[in-house]
């Protein structure tokens, strides 16, 4: 009886930290897509002052982190797609992200503009 308590407090342990990687798995995902996608509009909008994608994503993920303490975030702006890869770690555990979204001109091919 002695080794069942053990045992059930260990697999708690391991069921509460799957639960927090998890979490945050699903926070720095939403917040990479978002990031893209906020890029891409910031793009198509012409005269749009200067922006901080990287400074966007960490405000988005600000305070919303459980488990993940080390978070890492680099942009890449194509000519067709801006790109955000996150990585994020914390001991033995890894997580690596990348969001893409296509830079699309509507307006453009729908008027003809001149």
């Amino acid at each position: 009886m002695a080794y069942i308590i053990p045992l059930f407090f260990l697999i708690f342990v391991i069921i509460i930290n799957t639960v927090f990687y998890f979490h945050d798995k699903a926070v720095l995902n939403g917040a990479a897509a978002e990031t893209a996608v906020a890029g891409a509009q910031m793009i198509r909008r012409k005269g749009t002052a200067e922006y901080d994608l990287d400074g966007f994503f960490m405000e988005r993920i600000k305070g919303k982190l459980i488990y993940m303490t080390d978070v890492e975030v680099n942009t890449t702006e194509d000519e067709d797609q801006i790109t955000v890869s996150v990585s994020a770690q914390r001991k033995g555990m890894k997580l690596e992200i990348r969001q893409c979204s296509k830079i699309v001109k509507p307006e453009e091919r729908i008027r003809w503009l001149n």
